[in-house]
């Protein structure tokens, strides 16, 4: 079984093809996965999204306005998961899918749409999300992400269960932030390399692509 956590932004157009396409791998290939979606942003995730919606950087006000954004859609997700991962994982790419594909703003109107396609309970969600927990919970996820140098999103860090000794490897270049066959070309080129992946020692020091990173070390 392969165990697969996904850093991404909540709200990124790029992350959802990645999770779509590394879905559709797995299901293909028959691998039985278990997957992690975790939320996370800093600087440089904040700033390539801009970029990728056509934002300027130095947009000071703009850029409040996204991080602002994409702090309360990762505490959505976290607040959703007490309903079923699964279910949160539906929300979430129906999220990305409404606020890029069909264009819509990222507003209450929005969120309720997001969540009721996804089969959740609107109003649980939205007294979850705001109660500590839930905060607390998605600071947990930004230092472990801070922690695993977790630098972009989207990041794809994938791990064999069938033999535990062997290291993770961590994926986050893709050849492309829009287009989809391109994205999964180079996704399933970088898997097909690097799982299963032989190692005659696991290396200590993390790299920005096929990285090999030890999972008694990443495991929360």
């Amino acid at each position: 079984m392969w165990e697969v956590f996904l850093y991404i932004n909540p709200l990124c157009s790029f992350c959802l093809k990645v999770e779509q396409s590394i879905i559709d791998f797995t299901r293909k290939n028959n691998i039985d996965t278990q997957y992690h979606f975790v939320t996370t942003s800093n600087m440089e995730t904040i700033k390539d999204y801009m970029i990728l919606k056509g934002m300027k950087p130095c947009d000071l006000e703009g850029r409040i306005g996204v991080t602002q954004d994409v702090y309360d859609a990762s505490l959505l997700y976290k607040a959703a998961a007490c309903q079923g991962n699964k279910k949160a994982r539906n929300l979430l790419m129906n999220l990305q899918q409404e606020v890029n594909t069909n264009q819509r703003p990222y507003n209450d109107e929005t969120i309720k749409l997001a969540v009721e396609k996804s089969g959740l309970d609107y109003k649980a969600i939205m007294t979850e999300k705001s109660g500590d927990a839930v905060k607390e919970a998605v600071k947990k996820d930004q230092e472990l992400a801070c922690k695993m140098h977790v630098e972009k999103a989207p990041t794809v860090i994938v791990f064999d269960d069938e033999d535990p000794t062997k290291p993770g490897v961590m994926i986050n270049q893709f050849g492309s932030e829009t287009s989809e066959e391109i994205i999964n070309e180079n996704l399933i080129a970088m898997l097909e390399k690097t799982m299963p992946h032989q190692i005659s020692e696991p290396k200590s020091k993390y790299y920005t692509n096929d990285s090999i990173i030890n999972i008694e070390r990443y495991r929360r």
